[in-house]
């Protein structure tokens, strides 16, 4: 199966972007550790507007990408992560078809 990307733009509430930042973090020092197949996340802010964050996530396949989404522990995480964030993230989950490095 090949790799299952999720894409997604969100925009920090006033005063949240620290906070923002910090909860990506704390899932790469807690949460990373427990998951198989997951790959790499990837974490930007816009030069324009330092609130809004454009990310993506990379697991081995779509099976591992869904069971850490229906995982409570993630849950819990979108949950708190939502608190800082004006609206809901835009999302687009996709499948890798082509990839180069260097």
């Amino acid at each position: 199966m090949p790799p299952h990307i999720t894409h997604f733009k969100i925009c920090a509430k006033p005063g949240h972007r620290q906070d923002v930042i910090d909860l990506f973090d704390r899932w790469l020092r807690d949460r990373r550790p427990g998951l198989g197949g997951f790959v790499r996340v990837v974490l930007c802010s816009s030069i324009n507007n330092p609130d809004e964050f454009m990310a993506y996530a990379m697991f081995a396949d779509k099976k591992t990408y869904d069971a850490n989404s229906n995982a409570p522990e993630q849950q819990a995480w979108y949950e708190q992560l939502r608190t800082h964030l004006l609206d809901d993230p835009e999302w687009f989950d996709g499948t890798l078809e082509i990839q180069r490095m260097g």
